[in-house]
């Protein structure tokens, strides 16, 4: 049975010497830190997050358990600060429902 406890989050910075801010996209086992994507996008958001999952559920299986952050390309959160309205999926969403 896979135990992985899979946590995916972006960081903005100035990662390259005299290049723009980019963010770095980390996908990993929070359990153990085991690191299983990471890489660098112009903007995270719904394409990055998939990415990242594909290269996981690929190289690895699918986890026991996936969180990220409250970002609007993973969850509908119509109030900012408000509750998360669960019957309003992303794309990120509905690709989770599916698998």
């Amino acid at each position: 049975m896979n135990r992985m406890m899979l946590h995916q989050d972006g960081s903005r910075e100035a990662w390259l010497c005299g290049a723009p801010p980019l963010d770095l996209i980390v996908t990993m086992d929070d359990a153990t830190s085991t690191i299983y994507s990471m890489f660098l996008v112009e903007e995270e958001g719904t394409a990055s997050t998939l990415r990242a999952l594909l290269e996981v559920f690929t190289a690895k299986a699918l986890p026991s358990s996936l969180y990220t952050d409250r970002g609007s390309h993973c969850f509908c959160t119509p109030q900012a600060d408000g509750a998360v309205d669960k019957s309003r999926l992303t794309q990120v969403g509905r690709a989770r429902a599916a698998g």
